[in-house]
Parts: C-alpha cells; structure tokens; sequence
C-alpha cells in the first residue's frame, strides 16, 4: 500500500491539503510562467509516449530551463528504453544525466507492471 494510502498518514496528509493547488493545463505552458533555476522535481508520467518531436523539445526547453542544479525528471514510457534520443535536442539532453542503471532498478520496482520503462534523469546544471 501507498504510504498516502496508510491511515496513521491521514492527520498529517489532512492537515497539509490546503496546499495542493491543482492546475488544469498544458504543463509545457504552466513551465513558461516560472522564473528559471527554480524547481527541483518534475513527474512526467506516459505523456511523452504521446508527444511529437517539437512538443518534446518544448516540453524539455521548459524543464532544462526551469530546472536547479541536481533537479530530477521521472518518467514511465510504454518502451523500455527512453525515448528521448533522437527526438529531443543534443543541447537539451547534454544538460542531463540519464541514470540507466537506477532507471531499470527503479524501473522492476514499478506497482503498476503495465510499463515497458521507467526512467530517471538529473540536472547537471
């Protein structure tokens, strides 16, 4: 079970609900409003599976530029190897490092056993 899903987490989960603000929008758009070198995360889930080569490359404009030294992209891809070479800029995937290795642990860790890959790269700044 999800550590959210357990109940001595309910108080503590309760009580900090307040600072969830849900956006209902294109992420890559969301991205374009942030000032640089300020996020440290990012959880892209599939929908790369389902993007074109310029809808990639804007997507990971935004994240490299929005991105802190050390930030960390995860992803779930329906192919187990990534998907981004070839299709996302050399200038971009440069900036990153891909943990293949971690990937693929992380990767036979996955609940949800319905993705062929799970993918990790951090921000070498």
């Amino acid at each position: 079970m999800p550590p959210y899903l357990k109940r001595q987490h309910f108080e503590q989960i309760r009580q900090r609900a307040g600072r969830v603000r849900v956006l209902n929008r294109n992420f890559t758009e969301h991205l374009q409003t942030l000032a640089g070198d300020t996020l440290d995360a990012y959880v892209l889930l599939d929908a790369q599976d389902w993007m074109t080569d310029h809808q990639l490359n804007a997507l990971w404009t935004e994240v490299t530029r929005t991105a802190r030294p050390g930030a960390r992209v995860i992803f779930r891809t329906a192919a187990e190897p990534t998907l981004l070479p070839g299709r996302v800029a050399d200038r971009l995937l440069d900036r990153w490092t891909y943990e293949e290795e971690e990937s693929l642990n992380l990767g036979g860790q996955d609940r949800s056993s319905i993705y062929g890959g799970f993918h990790l790269y951090i921000f070498k700044g």
